[in-house]
């Protein structure tokens, strides 16, 4: 794949893949995302790239790129420290975490919880997964973002900054990991229970039975 998305090169100034597809101890295949993200003023790319299956692509121009740099962007964040280029350079950008990087990261806690009932509603099992594991992930992240002011970003990260935070959810972090690398199915009541970890931090403004 990679072989065919050098030939977009020439239509970008960078191309290169972010998220668990770079740390391979994380990405587990067929449950995880391929994440792509592409700094250019061509719009066609995302065409371009949605082509491909199993992939999820950000096209973004420069000035875009450096706009949610400086308001303290997740993504910008996950583009300078968690991505691996196929080609080009990345604009030399300043970032520091702010409020906005912690809000952001809390309203991706209450999103993916959501988007796990929604798959969960639909029988989609590994939708229903990945969306329950990201939702725990982006807690942890989020609590760290507003007591630390730091990141964490792989699995073994997110573990030791759950400990070293004495949250009483990490053990819920290890089984939602230990299930993804089997691709087994997240039982009702373990769905429920997560949502309940996450409605205890962020108090979200639905009810799981809402969803």
């Amino acid at each position: 794949m990679e072989a065919n998305l050098v030939s977009l090169c020439k239509k970008c100034k960078a191309l290169g893949y972010f998220g668990s597809y770079v740390r391979k101890e994380d990405y587990v295949e067929g449950v995880s995302d391929i994440n792509i993200f592409a700094i250019s003023d061509d719009k066609s790319l995302l065409l371009e790239l949605g082509s491909y299956s199993g992939i999820s692509p950000i096209v973004i121009s420069e000035e875009k790129f450096r706009e949610i740099c400086e308001s303290g962007d997740i993504i910008c964040y996950y583009v300078l420290y968690d991505s691996k280029l196929i080609c080009g350079e990345l604009p030399k950008v300043e970032f520091t975490i702010n409020d906005n990087t912690c809000e952001r990261l809390k309203m991706s806690s209450s999103s993916f919880i959501k988007l796990s009932f929604e798959a969960f509603k639909r029988n989609d099992e590994i939708s229903t997964l990945e969306n329950a594991y990201r939702a725990i992930r982006s807690l942890i992240q989020y609590i760290s973002c507003s007591s630390l002011r730091k990141i964490p970003i792989s699995n073994s990260e997110i573990k030791e900054t759950c400990i070293k935070l004495n949250l009483n959810f990490c053990k819920e972090f290890d089984n939602l990991i230990l299930l993804r690398n089997m691709k087994s199915p997240l039982t009702p009541w373990a769905l429920n229970r997560i949502y309940n970890i996450i409605n205890s931090q962020i108090k979200m403004d639905f009810s799981s039975t809402s969803i």
